[in-house]
């Protein structure tokens, strides 16, 4: 692995992703595919929350989905023709391919442990790991992409083989993916914006990266000052997740996600004076990939923001009424939309 000499940051961060100037994170050579740096036990205490709140479990539900988009994504990011040519030859470097790119982005230390792939019964491929930011989401990731390559059904299953460590194995059939119901992927705003991050002189990323720590033994990246753990991710894998939460359980899932989100942010992972300056909380969004903070207006008993780029509005809903509450400590009511062309509004009123 490469870093730069100046800021320490891993090589390949800044040369496969992009900090534009309109709050949006994206992937270098595919700019439309956003992405998010985000805390990761944001997303796995969203969805804790979540079970919590519903009083059932939703893991076959991620599983599931997540499974689904990353087949699609790797089937769109891989040609037709070099996915026929994995499966004649082999699998192997892709699937080492992705466990070295699931330690740089944080989503743990994972490693190829075995794999048997000859188009017969028994095939599967097994994959150890600890540090593992959120375990469904990441057996989902697995599956569909095993789908994706072999282009036969998968199913997954996992076992904690030991404290911390979990081995992942999924099973291929020899039965082809039958046609289905496409992901509709959440589609974001791409306006122009005129943010612009310091950035490092040598490679171009964000300096304030270097602010955090790439442990590639474990997998992890962890902010210096205080060990927090960040992930680098896609944003349209968690709202579709959250789309398909919808459809299957009902209407109410959006203000069970944003009051799950709310809990988060008032457990104490924020604090409400990140909030209080326009400029401050502007740059802190723009960071994560989360949008382009145009309006900031603390009132009496009020908050309003309006976001442009926003992705994952859901629980930027659920952050602003936190971080209301936390700043007040009051009870409060949250109302929101998401115009046409893409801008969130957000209004929290005290109770």
């Amino acid at each position: 692995m490469r870093y730069c000499h100046e800021c320490g940051l891993p090589k390949r961060i800044t040369q496969t992703h992009s900090w534009l100037g309109n709050g949006t994170m994206v992937e270098a050579k595919n700019p439309s595919h956003r992405m998010i740096f985000i805390e990761s036990e944001n997303i796995a205490g969203v969805f804790t929350r979540v079970e919590e709140i519903l009083g059932i479990s939703i893991e076959r539900l991620i599983v599931e989905s997540q499974s689904r988009l990353t087949c699609d994504y790797v089937g769109n990011l891989l040609p037709g023709i070099l996915l026929k040519v994995l499966r004649m030859t082999s699998i192997k470097p892709l699937a080492k391919s992705i466990t070295n790119l699931g330690r740089i982005t944080g989503l743990g230390d994972v490693e190829l442990l075995s794999m048997r792939i000859k188009g017969s019964k028994g095939d599967y491929v097994k994959i150890g790991g600890r540090n593992i930011f959120y375990l469904p989401s990441y057996c989902g990731m697995v599956m569909g992409a095993m789908e994706a390559v072999s282009g036969q059904e998968c199913s997954i299953d996992y076992e904690e083989t030991s404290p911390g460590y979990y081995e992942v194995t999924t099973h291929v059939s020899t039965h082809p993916i039958e046609l289905r119901e496409r992901f509709q992927w959440p589609e974001y705003a791409g306006k122009t914006g005129d943010i612009t991050p310091e950035r490092c002189s040598r490679c171009g990323g964000p300096k304030e990266l270097s602010a955090y720590e790439w442990k590639m033994g474990d997998g992890m990246i962890v902010r210096r000052s205080d060990g927090r753990r960040m992930l680098i991710d896609g944003p349209a894998e968690t709202d579709a997740i959250f789309i398909e939460l919808e459809k299957e359980l009902g209407e109410d899932i959006p203000r069970v996600v944003i009051a799950a989100q709310r809990d988060y942010v008032k457990s104490g992972s924020h604090s409400a004076e990140e909030a209080r300056d326009l400029d401050t909380f502007r740059s802190a969004l723009a960071f994560r990939g989360l949008g382009n903070l145009r309006e900031l207006d603390w009132g009496e008993g009020s908050l309003r923001l309006c976001i442009e780029n926003p992705c994952m509005h859901l629980l930027l809903v659920g952050l602003a009424q936190g971080l209301f509450e936390l700043a007040t400590g009051r009870d409060s009511e949250v109302d929101w939309e998401l115009a046409g062309d893409g801008d969130l509004c957000v209004e929290v009123s005290a109770l």
